[in-house]
């Protein structure tokens, strides 16, 4: 499945908890204890709310950093987001610099548009410098590709979320599939089976609700979904300054890409 990009980031998961080695042979070879089994009614939930959100048409989602992720700038996003066609529009926080920021943006029509702390709207092209929330959507890599890789799943009773009735579901991912949901680049990112620890809250009609993937002590993200399968008008901001020429080299992690070039 092709992958489209709305709102784009370069985003690093950071450094998860590593697992202990333990001896398995004489000869001192090590390797990673098994995973603890999923309870099977657990698992079924995971599975029914995978379907339903890989199914979503639209949804309201939030995201919420708590520490400090390597390379990522958003630490907070608000936004409207449908998936068919792909279009959505919100407000991002961005650390610049260790200044907090308010960044606007609108995707139509495979171009991101934001309007960095008030100084103007850019078209920024895939938005690599934002976040891209439809990784959260993505049916491939994003949460649903995360409840289908949870291990040791298992019900931790039920729980209210922003008012609705939920059920809780504790376990661990490999962190190659958070690197999916979060955009983490690197071999590393993508090889790595480090347990993740992972919560979900899930309504009583499959949808889910909330998402918290902790892959250290001090670092935290957490998704919140609602208005399942509701769609938003989304209309392109206006006026927009677009760089007359592509910059030589890509801008530093904590800086937008707001500055127009001259051709």
């Amino acid at each position: 499945m092709k992958r489209r990009r709305l709102l784009g980031a370069v985003v690093a998961l950071g450094a998860a908890a590593a697992l202990t080695l333990t001896a398995c042979s004489s000869d001192s070879d090590d390797s990673q204890p098994a995973p603890a089994s999923s309870d099977p009614a657990a698992t079924e939930l995971l599975n029914s709310a995978a379907d339903a959100t890989a199914a979503l048409t639209g949804a309201h989602v939030t995201m919420a950093v708590d520490g400090s992720f390597q390379s990522m700038n958003a630490t907070a996003v608000e936004a409207d987001v449908n998936t068919k066609p792909l279009a959505g529009k919100g407000t991002a926080t961005l650390n610049m610099g260790g200044t907090s920021v308010q960044a606007p943006f609108v995707y139509l029509n495979d171009n991101f548009y934001a309007n960095v702390d008030n100084k103007g709207w850019i078209n920024y092209g895939d938005g690599r410098s934002i976040y891209d929330v439809a990784l959260l959507l993505n049916p491939d890599t994003g949460i649903p590709n995360v409840l289908r890789s949870m291990e040791g799943a298992a019900t931790a009773g039920d729980e209210q979320v922003d008012g609705v009735a939920t059920t809780k579901v504790t376990g661990t991912v490999p962190a190659k599939a958070i690197a999916g949901l979060t955009g983490a680049t690197g071999e590393s990112a993508k090889d790595s089976t480090d347990a993740v620890d992972t919560t979900v809250w899930i309504t009583e009609d499959n949808q889910v609700a909330r998402v918290i993937v902790a892959p250290t002590n001090e670092l935290k993200l957490t998704v919140d979904v609602s208005k399942w399968n509701t769609t938003s008008e989304v209309k392109a901001p206006s006026p927009i300054a677009t760089p007359s020429a592509k910059p030589s080299t890509p801008p530093a992690s904590d800086q937008p890409t707001t500055d127009k070039v001259d051709g």
